[in-house]
């Protein structure tokens, strides 16, 4: 089971209004259309590295059923790939149980990830890219994975609200 989030008041809210399933040691909440046709899909996992490969999963059926092409679905997983990890890695000072919000929402032709954590507070947007001009031996471990999210996401958001980062990329589906 999911241990204590610190950002209860955060997925209680969410829970009330959407209900909830249990889907392995995770919470999933069901997927959402709205009027809009907006499309939301949430998913909240604990705080290992192993919880990592339940939002690969969950991103390829969400691709797959809206028919969000492959390279997009790649590009995106590489992204969450890389915020979670340095979350889970490096965003936490205790070794306590911790949940992360994982939304997907598809609409208007775009495809946004928003990732919602009670870790310290890191805004991917002030990362410093990798120096070129330095060798490999010269360069500082790091930022290379956050280069890649800026590069690859048309845009990448941040907000620290309520103890929380709030993270979203965003990607067009259509050039």
């Amino acid at each position: 089971m999911i241990g204590y989030c610190t950002c209860r008041k955060l997925f209680l809210k969410t829970f009330l209004a959407c209900g909830l399933d249990i889907w392995e040691s995770s919470l999933v909440l069901r997927h959402m259309i709205a009027p809009s046709s907006t499309i939301n899909f949430t998913l909240v996992i604990g705080n290992t590295i192993s919880e990592m490969e339940k939002v690969v999963a969950r991103v390829d059926q969400f691709g797959a059923a809206h028919g969000i092409p492959n390279q997009i679905i790649n590009d995106l997983n590489l992204c969450l790939d890389e915020i979670l990890n340095n979350t889970i890695s490096y965003g936490y000072d205790d070794s306590g149980s911790h949940c992360i919000r994982v939304t997907l929402t598809l609409a208007d032709g775009v495809i946004t990830a928003e990732i919602i954590d009670d870790a310290k507070p890191f805004d991917p947007r002030q990362s410093t890219p990798p120096d070129a001009s330095q060798t490999l031996r010269e360069r500082r471990l790091g930022g290379v994975g956050l280069h890649f999210v800026h590069a690859l996401m048309d845009r990448v958001d941040y907000v620290r609200k309520d103890r929380c980062n709030h993270i979203k990329l965003h990607k067009k589906l259509y050039v």
